[in-house]
């Protein structure tokens, strides 16, 4: 009962995030920046399913250049922005 609520209120804030989408401006590139960044998270938590996102992503390492992130062995595990908090933590403690 619970799921197919869930899926009611799901479909109901998609139909009406599409009518308030005619009336939106393109965002920045920080924008859409960001918002890859955050998909990359939600597909590794695996919940981007859920998730109203075009279907087309930007590359990991296209990502992760242009922050300047060099992805190591481990790093390569978990999501950019798991990596960006690590640096500004590390960066406030120093």
């Amino acid at each position: 009962m619970k799921a197919e609520m869930r899926t009611e209120v799901i479909k109901l804030l998609d139909y009406s995030s599409k009518e308030n989408k005619s009336n939106t401006i393109k965002p920045s590139h920080d924008i859409v920046f960001l918002n890859e960044l955050v998909r990359e998270y939600l597909d590794w938590m695996d919940v981007i399913s859920e998730c109203d996102l075009p279907k087309h992503c930007l590359d990991r390492k296209l990502l992760a250049q242009s922050l300047g992130v060099k992805d190591s062995g481990k790093s390569k595990n978990l999501p950019l922005l798991c990596g960006l908090v690590q640096t500004f933590t590390n960066l406030k403690n120093t």
